[in-house]
């Protein structure tokens, strides 16, 4: 039987575990940032064909696409979606999952989701402000220093998970987050500044599929987005994830989730009610407070490294799974997941988040890190050969990850794989998914959950 032709657009981790899925019943195309050892494994082994490119030139992409003949194009990529490149493959008439550029508006535009949300579902919406220029910062942070909130400063555009910083952890006052936001204007003197209250509870992430009508929900993860230990330093892309064996994460509830699939429901029915054609997964970002749930934000594609947790627990086949996004026919038979936790972790240079001076070459085992039932997910480095690979520009390096019965297993296991089987000068944190840092987050949620209950009396 033929197997059917995918073309995959990106080049980081997240793009390994879609080729790496795939290729347990198709071919495996790809244009790519870099010829990722993962993803160009899988082309090879699948007899597709990998080309390097920008993967934001949404025409060169679709040139690709017709002329290798593809049958499907998926795409879950920020840059990618941002500039048009599902619109591109859709008028070149290839059957492509993910928003188009207008759909994944919720995602390059801040703003926009903020408003959406306001208006589709206000009482899971924070308190916020959209500052239009410096001159009204002063005033709209006074409303914030009025009513004793912290901020949170968010730019308006897309910043690699890089942008958004937090009082006190990032910004120690109001004044701190007033400069940084006519920071914000200097670099980007055509968009907002949008301020939103720092909610208080703890954060995580779920990742709703959708053919733009149905929807199913993947089990909920927990994100790593500090760069060490103890949630400290600066902001990253994600340091790595966590899901539990089931829909919830210990501090969730039945409620919390039935609450986040009816924010998302209400979502898609008012982008559809204003024509958005949206597609591929509508990823949103929650916070659990005392409050319940409340909105983060919105994403239009597979978190990176959540997107890597979801395909490591996924048992129904990805090809299937994104044939049925395209064609409408959406069912939870369509996306079902094993009964296990996993764990991701991403390894980096020192400097990450920050560039890297220089490149580094490290070792790596990967057969006996497949071996121990532990998956290796290469984002941006090269292969030199053998066990032998160097590091590319400032992203994060590669992922590895494991499944378990519970989560503090599956990291131990990473934990062994990583300090058995790499050897170079790359850090990762210890710390994701251990036993410590889920009673850590029990704590934190505890008021959360405490202020929830309903008094006895």
């Amino acid at each position: 039987m033929k197997k059917e032709r995918f073309l995959l657009v990106g080049g980081g981790g997240r793009e390994s575990a879609f080729a790496l899925r795939l290729t347990d019943d198709a071919s495996v195309s790809a244009f790519v940032t870099h010829r990722n050892p993962t993803i160009a494994e899988c082309v090879e082994r699948t007899e597709g064909v990998l080309q390097v490119g920008d993967v934001r030139d949404a025409e060169a992409v679709a040139r690709f696409a017709r002329a290798h003949a593809v049958d499907y194009a998926f795409v879950s990529a920020d840059d990618p979606l941002a500039h048009g490149v599902v619109d591109a493959l859709i008028g070149a008439g290839i059957r492509t999952i993910g928003a188009t550029r207008d759909a994944a508006r919720i995602e390059w535009d801040k703003i926009y989701a903020m408003r959406l949300m306001q208006e589709a579902a206000p009482e899971f919406t924070p308190g916020h402000a959209v500052v239009q220029a410096p001159a009204e910062l002063a005033e709209a942070l006074g409303r914030f220093r009025e009513l004793g909130q912290e901020v949170v400063v968010k730019p308006q555009g897309l910043t690699g998970g890089k942008g958004v910083k937090v009082m006190p952890e990032h910004l120690a006052d109001y004044a701190a987050c007033e400069e940084y936001a006519r920071q914000l204007f200097a670099q980007r003197p055509d968009e907002q500044v949008l301020l939103v209250e720092k909610l208080n509870g703890v954060e995580f992430t779920i990742m709703g599929l959708t053919d733009g009508r149905s929807l199913v929900l993947p089990p909920a993860c927990y994100d790593y987005p500090f760069r060490y230990e103890n949630d400290t330093g600066p902001g990253t892309g994600g340091m790595g994830c966590f899901t539990a064996a089931g829909k919830k994460l210990p501090f969730l509830s039945d409620s919390d989730i039935r609450d986040c699939e009816t924010i998302m429901r209400l979502v898609l029915a008012r982008m559809a009610s204003e024509g958005r054609r949206f597609n591929g997964v509508l990823n949103g970002g929650f916070f659990k407070t005392p409050k319940g749930i409340r909105f983060m934000e919105f994403n239009s594609r597979f978190g990176d490294p959540e997107g890597l947790n979801i395909l490591t627990i996924l048992k129904s086949p990805f090809s299937g799974l994104l044939e049925s996004l395209w064609a409408g026919r959406l069912s939870e038979r369509k996306a079902e997941f094993i009964e296990k936790a996993s764990v991701i972790k991403y390894l980096v240079a020192g400097e990450y988040p920050a560039a890297s001076p220089e490149t580094r070459d490290f070792r790596i085992d990967v057969a006996a890190i497949r071996a121990s039932s532990v998956n290796v997910f290469f984002g941006a480095c090269e292969h030199l050969g053998g066990d032998r690979y160097r590091t590319l520009g400032s992203s994060r390096v590669l992922a590895l990850g494991a499944t378990a019965a519970d989560i503090p297993t599956a990291s131990d296991r990473v934990n062994a794989a990583i300090d058995r089987h790499v050897k170079g000068d790359l850090e990762y944190r210890r710390d994701i998914g251990s036993q410590a840092d889920i009673d850590r987050l029990q704590e934190r949620i505890a008021p959360a959950q405490q202020a929830a209950e309903p008094d006895p009396s």
